[in-house]
C-alpha cells in the first residue's frame, strides 16, 4: 500500500464516502436494522420505502434541517448510485434491494467496534492458527508412509487420552474463561462468515464479466462463442472461488451434517457457563438458517448470471439474422433501381436441359391392402370349479392400503428429524399389510413433493411379513428418504 494506492481509496471507495456523508448516520442504522438485525438477505422495494418513510419522520422531528425533504425512493436510487444498494429482481419481477460488499464491510466494522468484550482472546486463536498450520502440512503430503506416521501419532495421542480417563475416572475439562473465549470466537468468525457471502457474490459476478469480455472480442470466432457460453456454468464452478463455495454448499446440504451442526449448537447453548452471554450473542444459534438463506441466494444469483452468458449466443444470432435481413433489403432496393432498364445481353440465364419438377401432390396414395382378420377360440372346458363359499371367502380377503395413516406415521417421525429412511421407518411401525404396503410408501415418496427423493444408486434391503403369517419377503429397493 503506497501513497498513491491510499489515496485513490480515500476518494473513490464507497465505504469513505459512506463515512464522509452527512447521512451516514442515517443510512447505517437503517440498513443495519432492516438487514442485520431482521437477518434478511433482500428486502422488497415498496416494503423498504415504507419503513424509510416512517424513519425519516421520526429524525425530521428530531433534527428538522438535517435530512432534505425527499422521498424514500429518492434516497434509496442514491444509495445505489453510491453502491451500497443493489436493486435486483426475483420471479415475480418485483424489485427487491441488497446490500452491497462495501455496506457489509461498513456495517461489519461498526459491530466490531461497538462489540464489547470483556477480555481479548489470545489462546483460542492460536491454537485455532496452530490446528490450520498442522491440517495444511498434513493434508498436503503425498509420501504415503509419512501419512500413514501422522494418522498413527494422532491414534496414539487419543489412545493416551482414553487411557488416562479409564484410569483415573477424570475428564480435563475446560474453564468458563476457555469456554467463553471459544464462544466469542466461534460468534464472531459467523458474523464475518455471513457477511463474506456478498464477497462472494461479487466474485462471482467479476468471473462473470471476465468471461463475458473474453466473448466479446471482434475477433472471436462464433466456434469459440459457443464453447465459452457453455462452458461458462463450468468454469464458475472450476474457479478457486466456486471450488471453495460448492464445497461449503455440499456439507451444509447433507442432512447428516446439518443434523450434526443442529445438535453441537444446542448443546453448547445449554451450557451454563455460556448462559450469561446469550442474549448478546445469539447469531450463532441461527447460523444454519442464515447460511441457507444466504448460500441458496448466491446459487440463484450464479445461475442467474450464467443463463445471461449463456443468452449471449441467442443475442450473436440475432445480430446475424438482423444483418442478412439488411443485405435482403439492398438486394431488393437494387433490384427495384434496375427493373424499368432494358438489359443489354439478351439472354443472361440459360438452362442446358428440361427442369425436373417434383410436386407433392403429385405422389401417390400408398394402395390398401387388406390384413387377414384374426382368428381366435376360447376353451371353458376342464376349467376348476369354484364354490360360492370360496368366492365369498376372496371377497372378504381383500383390503385397503390407507395411505393417509402412512402419511401420518411419516410426519410424526418428520416432527423430531429432519430426514428419515424407509428402513428407519419400518423398525417403528412393522409392516402389517405386506407387499402393498410397501408400494402404497413409494407411491408418497413419488406423488411429486420435492421434500421426498428416491435414490436410485444406493440399494437398501428390507426384510417384511407377508400376507400369508409363514412367509418372509426379502426385498431390494432404491433408498427411499423422506424430508421435513
Amino acid at each position: 500500500m503506497d501513497y498513491e494506492q491510499i489515496k485513490y481509496e480515500l476518494e473513490s471507495s464507497p465505504i469513505f464516502k459512506l463515512f464522509r456523508s452527512r447521512s451516514a448516520a442515517l443510512i447505517l442504522s437503517f440498513l443495519h436494522k432492516q438487514f442485520k438485525a431482521t437477518q434478511h438477505i433482500s428486502v422488497a422495494q415498496l416494503e423498504l420505502e415504507a419503513k424509510l418513510s416512517d424513519a425519516l419522520e421520526l429524525l425530521q422531528e428530531v433534527y428538522p434541517d438535517l435530512y432534505h425533504p425527499r422521498s424514500p425512493k429518492e434516497y434509496l436510487s442514491e444509495w445505489c448510485d453510491d453502491g451500497l444498494l443493489r436493486k435486483i429482481f426475483d420471479s415475480s419481477d418485483e424489485p427487491r434491494f441488497t446490500l452491497t460488499p462495501a455496506a457489509e464491510k461498513a456495517i461489519a466494522w461498526l459491530e466490531d467496534l461497538q462489540q464489547k468484550h470483556e477480555f481479548v482472546g489470545t489462546e483460542s486463536r492460536f491454537l485455532q492458527i496452530f490446528s490450520l498450520l498442522k491440517e495444511i502440512r498434513d493434508r498436503s503430503t503425498t509420501d504415503v508412509e509419512e501419512r500413514i506416521a501422522q494418522l498413527e501419532q494422532d491414534r496414539d495421542r487419543l489412545q493416551q487420552e482414553i487411557d488416562q480417563i479409564r484410569r483415573t475416572g477424570e475428564v480435563a475439562l475446560y474453564n468458563q474463561t476457555q469456554l467463553q473465549e471459544r464462544f466469542f470466537l466461534a460468534n464472531q468468525v459467523t458474523r464475518q462468515l455471513i457477511a463474506d457471502f456478498k464477497d462472494i457474490e461479487q466474485n462471482f459476478r467479476n468471473l462473470t464479466r471476465t468471461i463475458k469480455e473474453a466473448q466479446l472480442q471482434q475477433d472471436a470466432c462464433k466456434g469459440a462463442v459457443v464453447s465459452r457460453v457453455l462452458d461458462a456454468d463450468g468454469e464458475l464452478k472450476e474457479s478457486d472461488q466456486g471450488r471453495s463455495f460448492y464445497a461449503f454448499w455440499n456439507f451444509l446440504m447433507s442432512p447428516s451434517k446439518r443434523q450434526e451442526l443442529r445438535s453441537l449448537i444446542q448443546d453448547v447453548y445449554k451450557l451454563e457457563e455460556i448462559q450469561p452471554l446469550i442474549r448478546e450473542n445469539g447469531l450463532l444459534r441461527r447460523i444454519e438458517r442464515n447460511l441457507i438463506d444466504a448460500g441458496e441466494y448466491i446459487v440463484q444469483s450464479n445461475h442467474r448470471l450464467t443463463e445471461k452468458l449463456r443468452q449471449m449466443l441467442d443475442e450473436r444470432n440475432l445480430m446475424e439474422n438482423r444483418r442478412v435481413a439488411e443485405l435482403i433489403t439492398d438486394v431488393q432496393r437494387i433490384a427495384l433501381q434496375v427493373a424499368d432498364r432494358a438489359s443489354a445481353e439478351s439472354d443472361f440465364w440459360q438452362l442446358e436441359c428440361e427442369p425436373a419438377v417434383n410436386l407433392i401432390m403429385e405422389r401417390p396414395l400408398h394402395p390398401l391392402e387388406e390384413s387377414e382378420t384374426p382368428t381366435f377360440s376360447l376353451d371353458f372346458s376342464n376349467l376348476p370349479e369354484d364354490t360360492l363359499e370360496e368366492e365369498i371367502a376372496e371377497l372378504y380377503q381383500q383390503f385397503y392400503v390407507n395411505e393417509d395413516e402412512l402419511a401420518q406415521r411419516i410426519d410424526a417421525l418428520l416432527a423430531h428429524h429432519s430426514a428419515v429412511s424407509l428402513t428407519q421407518l419400518l423398525q417403528l411401525y412393522p409392516v402389517s399389510q405386506g407387499l402393498p404396503e410397501i408400494v402404497a410408501y413409494l407411491a408418497i415418496a413419488s406423488q411429486g413433493d420435492r421434500r421426498h427423493s428416491i435414490n436410485t444408486s444406493t440399494i437398501d434391503e428390507i426384510a417384511i411379513s407377508s400376507l400369508e403369517s409363514d412367509k418372509q419377503l426379502h426385498l431390494k429397493l432404491p433408498q427411499i428418504v423422506f424430508r421435513r
